[in-house]
């Protein structure tokens, strides 16, 4: 799952590259059509100014594709250490350069309803009642980056989100011992290459959905992954536990609930 999650990364990469260099170009666009407009104005030869801010529009461009190569061999290395901040850093150069209206995605948290069947028994008038009713107690947070419609509703104690993507369902917590999981919520057109060597495969109801556990260790023995799989309704999920127990593993798969803003 490491490897996706580097995957999923530098895609994440990739596309903010792309949305940079578009804004750039625009940017570059705009002054030349300026400076065309403001030439357009007289038919005689081009002033000083015009030409003066004609070169120097070339020096400027000059000079970002050298820091662009600079930044080429250090950015990978930065980005991991700030994801968040290069996202927000991309979204506002796009709209100061483009002028078109960007929502900047929010870290903060959002809480998750629970909505429960309850019922009451009225002996007296011999009458059941049933109400569908919300728990405020049962409400779980989800990362407000989350685009999925599923979410997990129990993290152990001591762990933080340390990754969430926006373009993949996928978020990470860790702990201070190096206990981490990877949660990753995926559509039909998704799939799953596990490979089997010194890998334990046995089932596990999650929900009342058939579930598959793959356990295994790594050869010098300092790594031990569960690696839960299951499904509910159109949704399949992917949870991948690092050094932690398969106990806390299936009561994070079990907790896993829809979304209800």
């Amino acid at each position: 799952m490491s490897e996706e999650i580097r995957d999923y990364t530098d895609l994440e990469e990739e596309y903010l590259d792309l949305l940079i260099r578009l804004a750039y170009d625009m940017d570059d666009l705009d002054k030349t059509q300026q400076i065309l407009a403001e030439a357009e104005e007289e038919v005689s030869a081009p002033d000083e100014e015009t030409i003066r801010r004609t070169w120097q529009a070339a020096e400027e461009k000059i000079d970002r594709i050298e820091k662009e190569e600079k930044r080429r061999n250090r950015v990978t290395a930065f980005r991991k250490a700030v994801p968040q901040v290069m996202k927000i850093a991309a979204c506002l150069l796009l709209a100061v350069c483009i002028g078109v209206p960007v929502v900047l995605a929010s870290s903060a948290e959002f809480r998750s309803r629970v909505i429960e069947l309850l019922m009451s028994v009225d002996r007296e008038n011999e009458v059941v009642h049933f109400d569908f009713v919300e728990n405020p107690d049962a409400a779980f947070a989800v990362p407000g980056t989350w685009n999925g419609d599923y979410f997990i509703s129990w993290v152990p104690e001591g762990f933080e989100e340390t990754w969430c993507s926006q373009f993949t369902n996928s978020v990470s917590y860790s702990d201070a011992e190096k206990h981490r999981f990877t949660f990753s919520e995926n559509d039909e057109g998704a799939s799953l290459d596990a490979g089997l060597e010194e890998q334990n495969v046995v089932q596990a109801d999650i929900n009342g959905a058939v579930g598959h556990i793959l356990s295994g260790t790594s050869n010098d023995g300092a790594v031990h992954t569960n690696t839960v799989v299951w499904t509910r309704d159109d949704k399949w999920f992917e949870l991948v536990c690092y050094n932690m127990t398969t106990e806390d593993s299936l009561r994070i798969a079990e907790s896993v609930r829809k979304i209800i803003r």
